[in-house]
């Protein structure tokens, strides 16, 4: 693994470090959101989520201001967010990745 991969690595860990849900002062990575990240060396970032409550609007709102912020990460080329475990996940994957 090349040094610009784990910096890149480390530039999204501190963003995915210091996102709060909006029902909640913790960060994502206390709350259990984020169910794993995978960052392709080329700087594509795949983010597996939980929504802590799944039948929330803001949450969804959420997850798209997300999915921007990593987006304006130096050295990400591409986000995809894959949402699980909650009813109607793939119509909310489609919503955050539209």
């Amino acid at each position: 693994m090349g040094r610009k991969h784990v910096a890149l690595q480390r530039r999204v860990a501190r963003v995915l470090s210091s996102w709060t849900d909006p029902h909640d002062t913790k960060p994502y990575p206390q709350l259990d959101i984020v169910q794993s990240v995978e960052i392709a060396e080329d700087g594509e970032v795949n983010l597996t989520v939980k929504p802590s409550r799944p039948h929330c609007p803001c949450c969804l709102l959420d997850l798209d201001a997300l999915r921007k912020r990593l987006t304006e990460v130096k050295g990400v080329t591409f986000v995809q967010v894959q949402v699980v475990d909650i009813p109607g996940a793939p119509r909310w994957t489609r919503a955050v990745n539209r």
